[in-house]
């Protein structure tokens, strides 16, 4: 059975308790938030009445109130939406970087109001999962990610056991840097990424892979970034890039190549 066949075959329960690292991270994040945002909705309770107090004292147009609505007031209520964007942005941006999940936090910040606790975020951010645990979530948009990166799959061919894509790589021409990657593009990071967890399950991008693709962003004029590169992994020897954008990944024996384009670059 193939990586993308176990995939499909989880089924996951949004109702599993997060680990316990999160669960504390996420208390300690509203215990601050609940601080910041008590002591902010003290200071408007008094501000706010002692305005509207003082509005009933003036007689005409000539006099104006010591305290204001635009400069007191607002500035407190504008503190106090940004606080709870920070509060569920914190959290949002921990369970993304630690299990390399896209989340998005607008959707949650207009649903709720100040009065939101971590739970209500958590319980957001399963919803968000589409069904998926954090890992199989990773994988899923890994793979999607990689998918992405080929429009056509008629580009890529398989002869004996390399795998080559046409036209793949985007190079930029700098006078100081020779031929480097072009800086918007993430194909080339989302292969390596899918080409890591090929080789041992891990959604983090190998060392010695992140170590060539930081050489083909420095530029030929500092790495000989058109050499064949070596790897000592179980399912692939080497990949080659060359500068009319195409790239060649030789792999340990055919069926895993063929294994990597289903997997990974075929819709």
């Amino acid at each position: 059975m193939n990586i993308l066949s176990k995939l499909n075959e989880v089924t996951i329960n949004n109702t599993n308790r997060i680990a316990e690292t999160d669960s504390k991270f996420c208390e300690n994040q509203y215990e601050q938030y609940v601080a910041a945002r008590d002591a902010l909705q003290q200071a408007l309770n008094i501000i706010k009445p002692a305005y509207e107090e003082e509005k009933k004292s003036v007689d005409n147009s000539l006099d104006y109130c010591y305290l204001n609505k635009y400069q007191d007031i607002a500035p407190i209520e504008k503190r106090l939406e940004e606080i709870k964007e920070d509060f569920i942005s914190k959290v949002v941006r921990h369970f993304s970087r630690q299990y390399k999940v896209t989340l998005d936090t607008e959707v949650i910040n207009k649903k709720y109001d100040l009065y939101l606790t971590h739970k209500d975020i958590i319980a957001e951010i399963f919803e968000q999962m589409g069904g998926f645990n954090f890992k199989e979530k990773a994988v899923h948009e890994l793979i999607e990610a990689s998918k992405a990166t080929i429009y056509n799959f008629g580009k890529v061919s398989i002869k004996k056991t390399s795998l080559s894509i046409t036209d793949f790589v985007r190079w930029d021409s700098w006078g100081w840097d020779g031929l480097r990657i072009s800086w918007d593009s993430k194909k080339e990071s989302s292969l390596f990424t899918a080409l890591s967890h090929f080789e041992n399950g891990d959604v983090k991008m190998l060392d010695s892979l992140f170590n060539m693709y930081k050489g083909m962003e420095k530029g030929s004029k500092h790495y000989n970034i058109f050499s064949k590169y070596e790897f000592d992994c179980e399912k692939f020897k080497s990949i080659k890039i060359f500068k009319n954008g195409k790239i060649t990944i030789e792999f340990k024996n055919q069926t895993l190549a063929q294994e990597f384009a289903n997997t990974y670059l075929k819709k």
